[in-house]
């Protein structure tokens, strides 16, 4: 890990009145996964692990006229996000504010403030951002005079900031920095063929990790945007793209934690790039194409099938594109002929489907175009002539 990244993870904290405080140090591992099947990419389970936190306990006296509030400072090393952990252990059945604020007196404040509930086991989980690198103040208040004693709070501070990571095809934790910063993360494609970008928001959930939606934007070497994605369960926090070999970019403005993952498989071309190049297909044989995400509307892969008898003429394809359901379409047309025998824009990622005529044709030669439905499409696929 670098030792910039140990630096923004870590926080001191120092406790102002009362209160006694455990610091700690932060830091990032990175967690490994299994290499899978890139045209079956798997429900993502795996998750980058937290930074370590800087703890407290903090106790409140009970509340008169003249008690004072209790302050514990927070040093921050960098911009980013301070998420702020905190629970009521022990103590009297009355309210306390907790509030985020940027100056020692407590009056600049640093985000919106929240309530918590004494004398329960609730866990009040709040981000504030810390748009520069100083020292941030939380304050605990009793919201009502409270004559009968003391509450005891558990405070866990974590700390975030963004940070631009070249992707690989094991998970990379990002904590992220100011909503308002896209970070851009390098993929380097170094064989064209289909790419997945894997990942997913993860938050806490009592004493696991939960995942969540991403959104995530592919874009070229110049950071032009290529495609708009949002990683969810609906597509197992994958999505797939055909591309040339090449730099891009995954762009993510996101103020949660989040983790990202790029795995490569290279695919050949074997189609032809108009009617008169048409790649042949024997009977019984498969070949491969790709519809790059970058390739115009009009641009479309040609093969040819030849029936050397009348018979019914059968395809099987097999494609891993880019959404939830296929944008690519697959015409079958004959040679010498002004109409499409089989049009079919239904075709499921990873599923493949299986097209046929309804009756038996004639011998001859069919042709098999395969073009795009929206601008954004692409995936590869492998076409079979049954036999």
């Amino acid at each position: 890990m670098k030792k910039s990244l140990k630096k923004v993870l870590s926080m001191v904290l120092a406790l102002a009145m009362t209160a006694g405080v455990v610091s700690g140090a932060g830091n990032v591992s990175d967690v490994k996964a299994e290499t899978v099947s890139i045209v079956n990419p798997p429900v993502v389970t795996d998750y980058a692990s937290l930074p370590t936190p800087a703890q407290a306990t903090v106790t409140l006296q009970g509340k008169s006229s003249v008690t004072p509030n209790v302050v514990v400072p927070l040093r921050v090393e960098n911009p980013g996000v301070v998420e702020v952990a905190a629970a009521v252990t022990s103590g009297a059945a009355a309210s306390i504010e907790m509030g985020f604020f940027s100056d020692q007196n407590c009056t600049a404040s640093a985000g919106v403030s929240t309530t918590m509930a004494a004398g329960s086991t609730q866990i009040v989980d709040k981000t504030f951002v810390a748009s520069t690198a100083a020292t941030y103040y939380v304050r605990f208040k009793w919201s009502s005079i409270v004559p009968n004693g003391a509450a005891t709070i558990k405070l866990v501070t974590y700390a975030y900031a963004g940070q631009e990571v070249t992707l690989k095809n094991i998970f990379q934790p990002v904590f992220t920095g100011n909503t308002g910063k896209t970070l851009y993360h390098k993929l380097v494609v170094k064989k064209s063929g289909l790419v997945a970008i894997c990942g997913n928001e993860y938050r806490e959930s009592g004493t696991s990790l939960q995942a969540a939606g991403l959104n995530v934007q592919l874009c070229n070497a110049k950071k032009k945007p290529l495609h708009n994605a949002y990683l969810s369960n609906l597509n197992t926090y994958t999505e797939k793209y055909a591309l040339k070999k090449g730099t891009y970019y995954v762009a993510v403005s996101s103020s949660q934690r989040y983790q990202l993952k790029a795995e490569s498989k290279a695919w050949k071309d074997k189609s032809g790039k108009n009617k008169k190049k048409a790649a042949t297909i024997k009977k019984g044989k498969s070949a491969d194409g790709m519809v790059m995400v970058n390739e115009g509307m009009k641009k479309g892969d040609w093969y040819k099938v030849k029936l050397t008898k009348r018979s019914k003429l059968r395809i099987n394809i097999t494609a891993a594109c880019t959404g939830v359901v296929s944008n690519l379409k697959v015409q079958i047309i004959p040679a010498n002929r002004h109409y499409t025998l089989i049009n079919s824009t239904s075709l499921i990622g990873n599923k493949g489907k299986k097209l046929a005529s309804r009756n038996k044709l004639a011998a001859g030669t069919y042709y098999i175009k395969v073009s795009k439905v929206t601008k954004s499409a692409s995936g590869v696929y492998r076409i079979k002539f049954v036999k």
